[in-house]
């Protein structure tokens, strides 16, 4: 049976999600409520990089609010100077270089430091998460893509610690990911038009 605290996470992180897909800074606030839940979820599953994860989130949160409301005209979606755009290579490329090593680092501690259930996964799932979240604060697209591979792969983690409830969060989180790389795709392609 899912507990209140899952319940809550449940509710909020879909609906910080739907708030990012609209691109609207209120997703924000209440995806920082949501890491504040799953780091007390995290925490009492053994699954400690999850947990370091929502501390990371946490900090975006308060970030990402700022990055999309500074200098805009209103908190209506896209009324930031900050729009949506594809990385570069070169930003894609430090991304890998940072992503890759942290997280075979984050995994070795957690594998010889702690009583971590799955430490290379875990930590690269983490990492993954980082990278997919900075992305998202700089209204990067391809913040999508990586959150389709790190939901589909979260799916099968938490069904295997019996956390029923967040399995079925991340499906949903991957289908609204899927959903999130169409819509700014949308948007991508409808400003490019609008410069021709």
């Amino acid at each position: 049976m899912p507990s209140i605290l899952e319940i809550m996470g449940f509710i909020t992180g879909i609906a910080g999600v739907y708030l990012t897909i609209q691109r609207s800074p209120f997703c924000w606030p209440v995806s920082g409520l949501n890491v504040l839940l799953y780091g007390k979820i995290f925490y009492d599953a053994r699954l400690y990089a999850d947990m370091g994860l929502q501390a990371i989130f946490f900090a975006f949160s308060i970030y990402g609010w700022i990055a999309w409301t500074t200098n805009a005209k209103s908190y209506e979606p896209d009324d930031s100077p900050l729009k949506v755009k594809k990385s570069s290579y070169v930003e894609l490329l430090i991304g890998l270089l940072i992503t890759i090593p942290s997280a075979m680092l984050i995994g070795y501690v957690l594998m010889s430091q702690t009583n971590a259930d799955v430490p290379y996964i875990d930590s690269i799932l983490a990492s993954l998460s980082i990278w997919a979240q900075i992305l998202q604060t700089r209204k990067r697209l391809e913040n999508w893509y990586l959150w389709i591979a790190v939901d589909a792969v979260y799916i099968l983690i938490y069904v295997q610690k019996e956390l029923y409830l967040s399995s079925m969060l991340y499906l949903v989180f991957l289908i609204l990911a899927i959903k999130g790389a169409i819509e700014w795709r949308k948007v991508l392609l409808f400003s490019a038009k609008d410069l021709a």
